[in-house]
């Protein structure tokens, strides 16, 4: 996704590009991608020229939506989504912990875009150090 947001500008990129920048197999990308097209976040563009682009401008795109869309809500622990999961959860010490854990992590991904990445990615690629 932050190759693409890097790209985004250059027009769609094919699969393969991306998998070979990523340093990936094809065939394991292909199967992320279904996921991120699926969720909304990229479209596939079809022709001599075409590949994969965001679907929205990259300042609109959390990590957070990103990680939703591959893995599902960030949960520490199953008793945060599913308190029955857990005999103990009503007398739990370590629940709020978890909790607070939670927020922090999707407190971040929440406030990092694809922009932010890709103008690191741009600054590095540039010889800056940060």
């Amino acid at each position: 996704m932050v190759t693409l947001a890097f790209l985004q500008e250059d027009g769609p990129v094919p699969l393969e590009a991306l998998a070979e920048r990523q340093g990936i197999p094809e065939r394991y990308l292909a199967k992320i991608v279904q996921d991120l097209r699926r969720s909304g976040l990229i479209r596939s563009v079809r022709g001599a020229h075409g590949g994969y682009c965001l679907s929205r401008p990259a300042a609109e795109i959390s990590l957070l939506d990103v990680y939703e869309a591959l893995e599902g809500s960030f949960c520490p622990v199953d008793c945060l989504d599913t308190p029955g999961s857990c005999g103990r959860t009503d007398g739990c010490t370590t629940r709020g912990v978890w909790q607070e854990l939670r927020e922090a992590v999707v407190g971040v991904m929440q406030a990092r875009t694809l922009e932010d990445l890709a103008q690191q990615s741009a600054h590095r690629a540039a010889g800056g150090t940060a």
